[in-house]
């Protein structure tokens, strides 16, 4: 199951129609290539699928308590494209039940012990991934905000807020787990490039801003854990 609905999300933005980004997009979405991230993430999820794969690694912790959530994520991402292209405004509450389920799948990878080589790639796959999307879905709600909304510095502030707020609950939540941190942190330095050259400074202040209180969060987190992130290792 962990490895077809990885295969199918794989092959979805082939068969959906997707493009990625839009002339009307606002300044808070990052550039195009801060979205090679989802190349990364995509490929980790079907390494990590086919890692699992043997009975005895299926059929153990972590692996057989995040098949289901991270399963349902990787089918959601089918269906966030089709909403993407056919019906945009449906695309953000599919992204929160996917950043629902990978929050649950994380969790469960934080906090449950593991062998190494399950520890990196099932953690590195499921931590960018939860990382991107705490930041994106609120990146995504700024594209479906109708008329002048998208392009008030007032909303997109507020938006911005959120997804640092979000980053810093997901970084206490998930350990400071380095996946979580480093795709949270390179979706807002991707929201401080496309701001700065859209010349939106408050924005991009705010956002440059956000990227440090997040870094400031996961060094105390990993502090309190015992662990620096100069260590870069996986909680147990």
């Amino acid at each position: 199951m962990l490895l077809a609905t990885a295969i199918t999300q794989a092959a979805s933005p082939a068969l959906s129609g997707f493009t990625g980004e839009s002339a009307s997009d606002p300044v808070i979405v990052p550039p195009g290539p801060f979205f090679g991230i989802w190349g990364v993430i995509v490929i980790g999820c079907v390494a990590s699928a086919l890692w699992g794969l043997p009975r005895e690694r299926a059929a153990t912790a972590p692996y057989a308590r995040v098949q289901w959530p991270v399963s349902l994520v990787q089918l959601g991402f089918t269906a966030w494209l089709l909403a993407a292209v056919s019906s945009p405004v449906w695309s953000v509450p599919v992204f929160l039940l996917m950043l629902a389920c990978l929050g649950v799948a994380l969790r469960i990878v934080v906090t449950t012990p593991a062998e190494p080589l399950t520890r990196w790639l099932l953690g590195t796959s499921v931590g960018l991934y939860t990382g991107w999307a705490a930041a994106a879905v609120w990146v995504n709600t700024a594209t479906v905000l109708p008329g002048t909304a998208r392009t008030n510095p007032a909303y997109l502030g507020l938006l911005l807020l959120g997804a640092v707020i979000s980053l810093v609950v997901g970084a206490v939540l998930f350990r400071a787990h380095p996946g979580f941190v480093a795709a949270g942190a390179w979706a807002l330095l991707g929201v401080v490039v496309s701001t700065s050259a859209a010349g939106a400074g408050v924005l991009g202040i705010v956002a440059g801003a956000g990227l440090a209180v997040v870094a400031a969060a996961a060094v105390l987190v990993r502090r309190r854990h015992g662990e620096p992130m100069a260590a870069a290792r996986f909680p147990r």
